[in-house]
């Protein structure tokens, strides 16, 4: 018989009953979608250690479980649904104790990631540093590798003149678009035959490598500054200097003067790259005597990039 038959039940005691298991079981599902949700819709800026993942997994299965069986208790003041509401618990009851085995194992190594994931971070960083003083130093103080967007030159007042590179065709747009903005400006010939073989390289590398890419051009009275952006895999750290600075090197079987007659070109150049693409910021002043690339400072190897007017 159904439960609210079965022994002395007013309306109101049932309604207590039901009501409250109703509540808990709506909230028990409520609250796994809401996480599972918000996972999600972060995953790709959120990335949870494993521990920390399957804690967060079996706590859903455990709470859902737990859910339905508050279901099945209001349910069965209805309907005698007592064996269905008995397997559930007993499913119910193997996951709880599997939480609770699995806790034991997997709470201490959940408490220990985050302070693995700082060395790492640490090491990392780091390992920038490193990579930031050899490139600096090969460079003279052309080429500046950015650990962050924060660490790119601010964007110059005027632009952008925007292409989009997606094919071999589309790096003439890109040097006719160069060409007129450097002419405009007054560059010299010289100057502006170096500032379109530096782009144009910067632009094939991406082209290569990422298979498509944005280029944005800013400048002021004295100064074009372009930006190289593409959403490849970008270059791996340990790939960096050899990338950057062996001439000849390639990883794609092309010929591999790219980053030598980039950096022979232009004035200064940020680099900016990791898994999510890469950033190439291109500075060229009118005058080949003016300088404003980032300068080694005298003593302790870092970079200060020099002060920008405006």
């Amino acid at each position: 018989m159904a439960r609210r038959v079965c022994g002395v039940w007013d309306d109101s005691l049932v309604a207590l009953h039901v009501v409250s298991d109703g509540v808990i079981w709506m909230s028990y599902l409520w609250i796994p979608l809401v996480m599972l949700g918000s996972y999600f819709a972060h995953k790709n800026k959120i990335r949870l250690h494993g521990p920390i993942l399957w804690i967060l997994l079996l706590y859903v299965v455990f709470i859902t479980a737990c859910g339905w069986t508050h279901f099945f208790d209001a349910l069965m003041f209805y309907h005698p649904v007592y064996r269905i509401n008995g397997l559930l618990r007993a499913l119910t009851a193997v996951v709880s104790l599997a939480t609770a085995v699995s806790l034991v194992r997997l709470v201490p190594m959940a408490i220990s990631a985050p302070l693995t994931i700082l060395a790492q971070q640490a090491a990392l960083h780091q390992q920038h540093v490193w990579l930031r003083d050899i490139l600096d130093s090969a460079t003279d103080g052309r080429l500046r590798l950015c650990e962050d967007r924060s660490e790119l030159p601010r964007r110059l007042g005027e632009g952008p003149v925007a292409v989009e590179v997606s094919a071999a065709s589309d790096l003439r747009s890109v040097r006719k678009a160069l060409q007129g903005v450097a002419e405009t400006m007054g560059f010299d010939r010289p100057r502006i035959n170096d500032l379109i073989s530096a782009v144009h390289e910067a632009s094939m590398n991406a082209l290569v490598h990422a298979d498509a890419a944005t280029v944005h051009s800013y400048r002021n009275a004295d100064e074009v500054q372009i930006w190289i952006e593409d959403k490849g895999a970008g270059i791996p750290l340990d790939k960096l200097p050899i990338s950057t600075l062996k001439q000849g090197y390639s990883t794609a079987g092309t010929a591999g003067q790219g980053w030598s007659l980039i950096l022979l070109c232009v004035n200064a150049a940020f680099l900016l790259t990791g898994p999510e693409g890469t950033v190439l910021v291109l500075e060229m002043h009118r005058e080949s005597g003016q300088q404003s690339v980032p300068v080694s400072a005298a003593v302790g190897g870092d970079i200060m990039a020099a002060e920008r007017g405006g």
